[in-house]
């Protein structure tokens, strides 16, 4: 189920490269840009190429998803009702975060969510995009008091969230971001942990000290 839900996250990425890189033709995006190779390395991992997998691992490096989250971009007990409600509440603190308006922050999640969900399995969602105004990557992660509607590819309701925005320009720190929240929120002790958590500070140590073991 592991390797499912990350595969079903590299069909996202491939999605948003495509959308992003809407100028070049299709092929020219695919052989281009490190979003697309690192996906399809992803989508070999999760059918058993494990040769495929050492190669992955070695040259794309996950990093931690601490490295990209800090206690206030950390929402424990989220009440909403609706994905629209909670990208709006995401939005919300991801302008207090960095001074870009709500509503550009809003627009520019729910354009991405349009060309198809960004729930990869399991009650987790990864939105991300990015926007020109951004200067550096970072993730804002969500814990629902009572799991939503996401349009998962499972049909399982979503109560864990981690948006990641960046900079227009910066496919490679975007890629890593994506590729370590993927990475914790494949594991299910994580999940669990997160679910348990009632603080920001308790969610990061369950990341930070996980995060530890699979180093």
């Amino acid at each position: 189920m592991r390797w499912f839900s990350i595969a079903v996250c590299a069909k996202s990425i491939l999605v948003s490269v495509l959308a992003s890189k809407s100028r070049r033709s299709p092929l020219d995006s695919l052989s281009r840009t490190p979003y697309t190779c690192a996906a399809l390395a992803l989508l070999a991992v999760s059918i058993g190429a494990s040769d495929v997998k050492a190669r992955f691992i070695s040259q794309v490096y996950f990093m931690s998803i601490i490295d990209y989250i800090a206690a206030d971009q950390v929402m424990v007990g989220v009440v909403s009702s609706s994905k629209k409600q909670l990208i709006e509440q995401l939005a919300e603190r991801g302008a207090v975060l960095t001074g870009i308006s709500q509503r550009s922050l809003f627009e520019m999640i729910m354009r991405r969510e349009r060309l198809g969900s960004t729930a990869i399995g399991d009650g987790i969602a990864i939105p991300h995009a990015v926007h020109g105004d951004l200067t550096r990557t970072i993730g804002i992660i969500a814990v629902l008091a009572t799991p939503i509607d996401f349009d998962a590819a499972d049909k399982k309701p979503v109560d864990i969230v981690c948006l990641v925005i960046g900079p227009q320009d910066a496919d490679s720190d975007h890629l890593k971001c994506v590729s370590s929240v993927a990475k914790s929120l494949g594991d299910v002790a994580v999940r669990n942990q997160l679910r348990q958590a009632k603080t920001a500070e308790a969610l990061l140590q369950s990341l930070a000290a996980r995060s530890d073991v699979a180093a």
